[in-house]
């Protein structure tokens, strides 16, 4: 197994630290230079992600975990959690003001069978046909379950590295993009300039 990986810009030079000074479980939030409502692309692990749901704001928030990948029922999922965000006169949002409930997307990877989310390492470079008919794209949006016929679209994990800490590895980053059209209840959305960076260890991973 090709193993990859980084070293967390400035936070593990110094090995004499103790890893909880990090507290590497936190979101850094970087604006696109050019989506400065979305966290820019990066690959550091900051645990953030973003995309534009039509005209509302699909981000990472600090009251979730941003990702988990669950493996249950021969069948991964790469799930994404934080809140989906609406103009409003009543919140400001890094500069932009927004409301909105939480919201989770959840995507299959067929034919994806980790033991351990250090295996999670072999999604480096690989690409999700969202159209294939063997995997499905759902979304949960407060109360309310969307089942997402996509006609268009693709889950790209760019890159997958481990992370260490005092030359240990601690958890696995999957930075990547997405994108996709779909019909939610016979009507054409579009979930566009979707990326994502985050850090899953062995409590964001789950098999059962």
């Amino acid at each position: 197994m090709k193993q990859i990986v980084i070293i967390f810009a400035l936070f593990v030079v110094i090995t004499a630290c103790d890893k909880s000074e990090y507290d590497l479980e936190k979101s850094i939030y970087v604006p696109d230079d050019e989506y400065n409502a979305l966290p820019a692309y990066t690959e550091w692990g900051y645990n953030t992600f973003g995309a534009f749901y039509e005209r509302k704001l699909f981000i990472f928030n600090d009251a979730e975990i941003p990702a988990k990948v669950i493996h249950t029922d021969n069948l991964a999922k790469f799930i994404l959690t934080g809140s989906l965000l609406e103009p409003s006169p009543y919140v400001v949002y890094n500069g932009f003001s927004y409301y909105g409930p939480t919201m989770s997307l959840s995507f299959d990877l067929p034919d994806f069978h980790p033991e351990t989310y250090e295996d999670l390492i072999d999604l480096n470079n690989k690409t999700f046909d969202l159209t294939d008919p063997n995997l499905n794209v759902t979304a949960v949006v407060g109360p309310d379950t969307l089942d997402m016929g996509i006609f268009n679209g693709q889950l790209q994990f760019r890159k997958a590295q481990h992370l260490l800490v005092d030359k240990q590895p601690i958890n696995v980053i999957l930075s990547g993009y997405f994108g996709f059209q779909a019909l939610v209840n016979g009507k054409p959305i579009s979930m566009a300039h979707g990326r994502f960076d985050v850090g899953i260890d062995e409590y964001d991973f789950a098999r059962y």
